[in-house]
């Protein structure tokens, strides 16, 4: 059976266009058709062919006029296999050869595929027939370790690459399956309407798995959970404290002149390192020393001292033992727990690492402390609210302290690296944007002010579109409360229920051309782009109660240092391509040599 591969919207979208049809006159079709449109962002409007692969009759004569009317049917548009097959690959077929051959490129095309564009999946409605539990696919391991073992195998998977993995394994199991590592199991689903049942179902108190090396570590240091790995009514605590002052626009926003100034320090900054070919040595070690400064202002109101000629040697340790922290966290986050019972040279050297951050860390929170004591003018709204509300003692702000500052700089950094080289790398875009910031600055007679940069939709969308390719978390999960019904399966409570998002992410069935970098898409309307399809951008942030608390502090500063970078400089990247890898969160496997040339030479 064959059906149209949907070139921007989910097949979701299908059926309520095809109720549309059957009930609308003929002189009304064509104005459907139109309605389906989508964007190229090459030649503005094209019709969407997907949409006809609904019309179960549509004869040959009728595919054919439809095609010759207007348009209807890009040369782009192609017909795959969905019939099962041992490789799992597509077998495209054009328009074109569909009419050489006689033959209705859209009929049978309703036939539910068994791969991860089923349509039944995809709608979210109920199966015929739940299945159990055991029944539900994955790759087969052994007992107790799982498959655990393939991992070490020479061609086997790798924990650095497990985003592939997933990817790969859900090409070949389907939008659902599960998978045990060691002595933990986990249920991964690739389709977003059949995770929004998890979703749904999240409690008051949403539990995700632990990263039990960070636990074991805090709790043998006696400093509590904290906020990332607590849970329930604890991590509910500190949660209702933090987020009334991280989440909420108005108080973010507070901070943009503060961040516009260290954005237009960095910028300066760039351009006094660039060596003879125009590049900046260790971007990397730049990106962290601005992203440390800028959650440093929120934090503590007050400069750190990090973006100049001369940083301080507590910069320089916090940034190479924050490296060091994630680069150990990763292998003991997949591995058996071995050093809960006996120290391992990995779990050392992560503990090293984490000693000294904390160490940093405190005495960072202790000295401003000390001066908002001394000094009527030192103030931190931040840490002074969390010990009046948030019924917090010094060690529980010190931890939430140190706990945004190691995520917050590394998540930041991370992902403004994938900008600057995806811009560097697809200069229709790049130029695009460029265009952007001089008309805003033109109509606004001058510089941007930090609220003007906020409303630059294409600037947004930059960085949307970097982290669908680059998801620095490349999935989100649940333990779900109750049992549920998944893709067809029964899912029973107490389940590690994990998102596939680079999977979802890089799947040409939700998204166009999935490989190619396209910030137009996210400024599709809702008619162009499936909602829930386009709020899978959200879940790179996670979801629901434990959403990442510092996403709106982390917005604002890309926003505010992407558009001053790309207004300075030209970017562009003259290597071989960076490929990711995971060190917790995603990074480039090597250092990112981007060439930044100033616009006014």
């Amino acid at each position: 059976m064959a059906r149209i591969m949907p070139p921007t919207e989910s097949s979701r979208t299908v059926t309520s266009f095809l109720k549309r049809w059957r009930k609308s006159k003929q002189a009304e079709k064509h104005s459907l058709i139109k309605q389906a449109a989508h964007f190229n962002p090459e030649a503005n409007l094209q019709p969407s062919v997907f949409i006809m692969s609904a019309l179960r009759n549509v004869s040959l004569r009728a595919c054919k006029a439809l095609a010759a009317s207007n348009s209807v049917m890009p040369s782009s548009a192609r017909v795959v296999s969905t019939s099962p097959r041992k490789d799992q690959s597509a077998v495209a077929l054009t328009f074109e050869d569909a009419v050489a051959a006689k033959t209705c490129p859209f009929r049978k095309s309703l036939e539910p595929p068994r791969d991860t564009g089923s349509l039944t999946a995809d709608l979210g409605s109920e199966p015929a027939e739940v299945k159990p539990f055991s029944q539900m696919p994955g790759p087969q391991g052994l007992p107790f370790i799982g498959t655990l073992l393939q991992y070490f195998k020479k061609d086997g998977p790798k924990f650095n690459k497990m985003f592939e993995v997933q990817k790969q394994r859900s090409e070949e199991f389907g939008p659902i399956y599960k998978e045990q590592i060691g002595n933990f199991r986990t249920v991964i689903v690739s389709s977003p309407w059949e995770y929004k049942k998890l979703m749904r179902a999240e409690g008051k108190y949403p539990n995700r798995k632990p990263m039990d090396p960070i636990s074991h570590y805090r709790l043998a240091r006696d400093m509590g959970l904290g906020l990332v790995t607590a849970q329930g009514e604890e991590w509910y605590k500190q949660r209702s404290a933090v987020s009334k002052k991280m989440l909420k626009l108005t108080e973010v926003a507070k901070f943009a002149g503060h961040m516009a100034d260290i954005a237009d320090d960095f910028v300066t900054r760039l351009d006094s390192v660039r060596d003879e070919a125009s590049e900046v040595p260790q971007l990397d070690k730049e990106l962290f020393k601005w992203a440390l400064e800028s959650i440093g202002t929120f934090l503590f109101e007050d400069r750190l001292g990090c973006v100049g000629n001369n940083p301080s040697s507590m910069t320089k340790s916090f940034i190479e033992n924050l490296e060091g922290f994630f680069k150990a966290l990763q292998p003991l986050l997949y591995n058996l727990p071995i050093y809960k019972l006996v120290p391992t040279k990995m779990y050392k050297k992560f503990e090293g690492h984490a000693d000294k951050l904390f160490e940093i860390g405190h005495h960072l929170v202790e000295k401003k402390m000390s001066e908002m004591q001394t000094d009527s003018e030192s103030k931190s709204d931040f840490l002074q609210y969390l010990m009046d509300n948030g019924n917090m003692d010094s060690k529980e702000v010190t931890s939430v302290a140190v706990e945004m500052l190691t995520g917050g700089v590394e998540t930041v950094t991370n992902t403004m690296t994938w900008c600057l080289y995806t811009l560097a790398k697809n200069p229709r875009a790049q130029n695009k944007m460029y265009q952007e910031i001089r008309e805003a600055k033109e109509n606004a007679g001058g510089e941007l002010s930090p609220e003007q940069i906020a409303k630059l939709p294409y600037v947004k969308a930059v960085v949307k579109e970097t982290l669908r390719k680059y998801p620095i978390t490349y999935a989100t999960s649940r333990f779900n409360d109750s049992d549920l019904e998944i893709a067809g399966y029964q899912v029973p409570a107490g389940s590690h229920v994990q998102a596939n998002l680079f999977g979802m992410y890089h799947n040409a069935d939700y998204f166009y051309q999935p490989e190619e970098f396209l910030p137009e898409r996210w400024l599709m309307s809702g008619q162009q782009m499936d909602p829930v399809v386009k709020s899978l951008y959200h879940l790179v942030w996670g979801h629901g109660a434990r959403m990442c608390i510092g996403r709106r502090i982390a917005e604002q500063e890309m926003h505010l240092a992407l558009t001053k970078i790309v207004d300075k400089f030209s970017l562009s990247y003259h290597h071989d391509d960076v490929e990711p890898v995971l060190n917790t969160v995603m990074t480039p496997d090597r250092p990112v040599r981007i060439r930044f040339t100033p616009r006014d030479q």
